[in-house]
């Protein structure tokens, strides 16, 4: 059983319009697409598809320079993983693509800036060959953490 938009439950075994064909999704690809900002806020990436839902307006504080840069990280890797959905359909869409890269380039540099000023995001950063650094800061939970 599945909920549809009218509020109406209905049981995709019975119902015969149940194949979805996404060659037929028009997405408007000379549109400008949202920063990594603005499509973070939104939850998407593509103002085409974009829908508001009621007057939500999502705005996060950041309360120091570590936070910001964390802030940024979680943008340019949303904005990654939902390139990643639409060229998963779109494989051959050149200006995602390139957007795809541009993004990438600039996670990376912002990671690379994150581990080397505050210690590693996950458990692939810790690359310290003399000692684990992995638990070297405190965590959020911990007293002294930021969150």
């Amino acid at each position: 059983m599945f909920f549809n938009e009218t509020n109406n439950y209905f049981d995709m075994d019975k119902s015969n319009d149940t194949n979805v064909n996404i060659d037929t999704i028009i997405f408007n690809r000379e549109e400008t697409l949202y920063k990594p900002f603005d499509g973070f806020n939104k939850g998407n990436m593509f103002p085409e598809i974009y829908s508001k839902y009621k007057n939500h307006i999502y705005k996060l504080k950041v309360n120091n320079p570590k936070d910001d840069l964390l802030y940024k990280i979680q943008m340019y890797s949303f904005a990654l993983k939902d390139y990643s959905l639409y060229l998963d359909t779109h494989p051959e869409d050149t200006k995602i693509l390139r957007e795809f890269r541009d993004t990438n380039q600039m996670y990376m540099s912002l990671k690379e800036e994150y581990e080397s000023k505050y210690g590693p995001l996950c458990i692939t950063g810790a690359s310290s060959t003399s000692k684990w650094t992995w638990l070297n800061e405190p965590w959020p939970w911990d007293k002294g953490g930021n969150n």
